[in-house]
């Protein structure tokens, strides 16, 4: 910085005329440092710039990347969906079975109580029947006894009043 300092300084005095050589450096010390800073400016600005282009870069393979594994989730949930859609068809044809089943279990079951309602019904009517023949048969045995014992007590009366009336 230096030697530049030196050759604009020695330019500009053959140059033009200076009255203060002091000013004159002055001067050119703060244009340089000038150029120098707008050099250093320019170039951190570069840096920054492609430092931001390198972000950006980063940035874009990083949502990339982040696109292909949302992508591979979403495949993922895909494959899940259609487990479920599977295991649902599969729980509702299995549901449907069971439903048979039960119906059919209910069928089954409604036929054999019907069955066994017949059947006890038909049992119940061969015992009343049995019960009213044993009734009867013990109503004429119980008619029959006691027509013989009022026979038997009518005889037994008209004797002892025959009895009496003939002693």
């Amino acid at each position: 910085m230096e030697a530049i300092i030196e050759v604009l300084e020695h330019e500009l005095e053959e140059a033009f005329e200076v009255k203060n050589k002091k000013s004159l450096h002055r001067y050119i010390v703060l244009l340089t440092e000038n150029i120098l800073t707008k050099d250093n400016y320019e170039k951190e600005q570069l840096k920054i710039s492609s430092d931001t282009q390198k972000l950006t870069e980063i940035v874009k393979q990083g949502f990339l990347r982040m696109d292909e594994r949302f992508e591979a989730a979403n495949i993922r949930f895909e494959a899940m969906d259609k487990r479920f859609e599977t295991m649902v068809n599969q729980f509702e044809a299995m549901q449907q079975r069971m439903d048979k089943q039960a119906e059919a279990a209910h069928q089954r079951m409604d036929k054999r109580f019907g069955e066994m309602q017949h059947q006890a019904d038909k049992r119940l009517e061969e015992l009343y029947h049995y019960m009213d023949k044993n009734f009867e048969s013990l109503n004429k045995k119980f008619n029959m006894t006691f027509t013989f014992m009022n026979i038997g007590m009518s005889i037994l009366i008209t004797m002892t009043i025959l009895f009496k009336f003939l002693n």
